[in-house]
Formats: structure tokens, sequence, C-alpha cells
């Protein structure tokens, strides 16, 4: 039995599973009672079939406690190739703050969009403490995120570190990100932007200035393919 989803909708959890590493495209059926009848996923050959369909199972129980047959699932692979298509830079839409002060926990929501293209939005969202210490950190995690919501963006970038420091007598920000480069070798980007008096907006915009200063180096254009040819900089700051 595969399981019933009649509480779940199929565009859901065609969602969830286009958000498992590598998986491009998927598209599941459903019989006349709701159960899974297959799933079909379309993926990249970075990872194995096997893995790709335990994650899908992982998932699909650990959200909705939906079992799906492993031998419901079927992987389909391709070498993708070096994408062609230009975003242009991503600029900074909207970002703010919720405080919850009785459970002292906040949590940032940071909107991202294409500059040619302000329709189309980018957002993630981020907890953490109610600390003033912690505000950039927060913030630059739901940059992150935001960032990592792109369909164009082939594997999850992670907030290394943050530093504000003092430097030639003006507050910097610097973020450190992580992420896995086509040969599946960590990789760190680094961005540092002044402080303007925007709170946590120079977070959002060192984390934009890291993306955009390794995708400018022409000797490594890895990053660039990682990302779908996507063209980041950092918003309004000079490079």
């Amino acid at each position: 039995m595969a399981g019933d989803i009649e509480q779940v909708p199929v565009s859901d959890i065609e969602d969830l599973i286009l958000r498992i590493p590598m998986v491009l495209k998927c598209h599941v059926t459903v019989n006349d009672w709701g159960g899974v009848e297959e799933i079909h996923a379309l993926s990249t050959v970075e990872r194995a079939p096997k893995q790709i369909v335990r994650d899908i199972e992982s998932a699909l129980l650990s959200q909705w406690n939906l079992r799906v047959d492993h031998k419901r699932i079927s992987i389909a692979q391709i070498v993708a190739d070096e994408p062609t298509r230009t975003m242009g830079r991503l600029v900074i839409g909207e970002y703010f703050m919720d405080w919850d002060t009785a459970n002292q926990m906040g949590q940032a929501t940071v909107i991202l969009h294409p500059s040619h293209d302000k329709m189309l939005e980018y957002q993630g969202q981020w907890q953490g403490r109610y600390i003033p210490s912690q505000y950039h950190q927060v913030m630059a995690h739901a940059t992150v995120e935001a960032i990592n919501h792109i369909p164009d963006v082939k594997d999850r970038f992670v907030l290394a570190e943050l530093r504000t420091l003092a430097f030639a007598n003006r507050s910097v920000v610097v973020v450190g990100l992580s992420f896995l480069n086509h040969r599946r070798r960590e990789e760190v980007l680094i961005g540092a932007v002044q402080e303007r008096g925007d709170g946590q907006g120079a977070a959002i915009r060192a984390v934009l200035d890291a993306i955009n200063r390794r995708i400018s180096r022409t000797d490594k254009p890895s990053l660039e393919a990682l990302l779908g040819g996507l063209d980041f900089r950092g918003n309004g700051e000079s490079q």
C-alpha cells in the first residue's frame, strides 16, 4: 500500500522532492483513492539513484508519515549541460524581523529578486535567539535560505561564519559562505560590506557580495555553472 495522501496535495509532494539535492524535475501520480502510484524524478549524475530514492522515502515519511515503496520510485539521470540563461543581479526587495519576546526568539525574513524582474521573488526565513549580538547572524542565514530557494542553484550554501569588525574607523560585516563545487569539494566565499545605518541590511549585502566576488573571477568558472549562469552582485556595492 503506497499510503494515503488525501490531506497532502500532489503539488506539495512534488515541491518537497524538488528540494532534494540533484533532483531537477519530478512527477507524482495517484490512484482514485489518493494513494501514490508512481514517482518519477529526473536528476543529475552527481548522486547515485539509490541515494535519491532513499532520500525521497525518508522525506515523505518525515514530513507527512507517508510511506511509499521504493519500487514505485523511478529515477532517470542526465548529464546537465552548462546553463546559458542569465538572470542578472539580485537585489534586496524587503527584509524584516518578527520578535517573540515572550519566548526570546526572533524570525528574520529576507526577500530577494532579480534586478530586471521585481515580480519574481525568492524568500528565506530563519529563527534565532532574541539577542542583539545575533541579529546579523539571523538575517544572514535568512539571506542564504533565500538564495538556496533559487531553482538554478544546484547545491545549497551554508553560512560558515559572520563577524563584525572595526576597520579604518568603520564597522564592517564580513561573512564566509561554504558550498560544494562541481567536484563535490568544499569551497568558501568571502564577502565584506560597510555598515550604513541600515540595521541588519549589512548582513544581507555581505552575503550577496560574497557570491558576486566569486562569480566575477574568470579563472574559476565552476561556480557560474553551479549557479546556472546567474550573475549575482551585492546590493549597490562597488566591485
